[in-house]
């Protein structure tokens, strides 16, 4: 009986590895947890550990990374060493930012609570246990932190050793520690436009066709 278990239990990971390889290049050291979903044609870069997270189609994530209770939207392109920090301290009242005075999960190994007093962790969904939002066609740098708690809109563009730690509006451009917004990528109305279009979630087939327009919104927009 213990046997057939063993076996039922490896041929499941060996399909569910498959499963989720499908159409996906991982590179050498690259961990994830089985909650965590790839929707095809994604590259994941060495090292990079991804744990109850989406990673929409085409997109790709560079090496080093962390990625924890995040929705990632489909073709977008993250750098090396991106991070999501979804962990905090108390700043202010609590005379001591060490866990044991506050959580019960024990990360030095031991509590002195016998329940949770402070949120830890800031969610977008608790109920679904995520934390992080990252939009489509998104660009994110090198050596950029998000804190939890974030979404960042679609279009977005994150410049190199950015700190996240708010909302991130569609289509904007933002650099800094903490991140600050210097400009758009587009004009209200073409941005108002791209919003309304989510070519992102046109079959692939029309992407491929509309290819070359791709090259300047205004043929996109003079198309539809």
């Amino acid at each position: 009986m213990l046997k057939k278990l063993i076996i039922k239990f490896f041929k499941y990971i060996k399909k569910k590895k498959l499963r989720i390889s499908k159409n996906v290049i991982m590179g050498k050291g690259v961990s994830y947890s089985f909650s965590t979903k790839f929707e095809g044609k994604n590259k994941i870069g060495e090292n990079t550990c991804i744990n109850n997270s989406k990673v929409g189609f085409a997109t790709y994530i560079g090496q080093e990374c962390l990625f924890v209770n995040t929705i990632i939207g489909k073709y977008s392109c993250i750098a090396n060493n991106v991070k999501i920090i979804i962990g905090k301290h108390p700043t202010s009242k609590f005379v001591s930012i060490h866990p044991a005075f506050f959580s019960i999960s024990k990360q030095a190994g031991f509590t002195y609570v016998d329940k949770q007093k402070f949120e830890e962790i800031e969610y977008i969904d608790k109920e679904k246990n995520i934390s992080v939002i990252i939009g489509n066609d998104v660009w994110i740098g090198e050596n950029v932190t998000i804190l939890g708690g974030v979404e960042i809109g679609d279009g977005a563009i994150i410049g190199a050793n950015t700190l996240v730690t708010k909302n991130i509006e569609p289509y904007s451009i933002n650099v800094g520690m903490p991140s600050k917004l210097i400009n758009y990528r587009f004009s209200e109305e073409d941005r108002k436009f791209l919003k309304n279009l989510k070519w992102w979630n046109k079959p692939e087939e029309w992407i491929i066709k509309n290819k070359n327009k791709f090259e300047d919104i205004k043929k996109i927009k003079g198309m539809i």
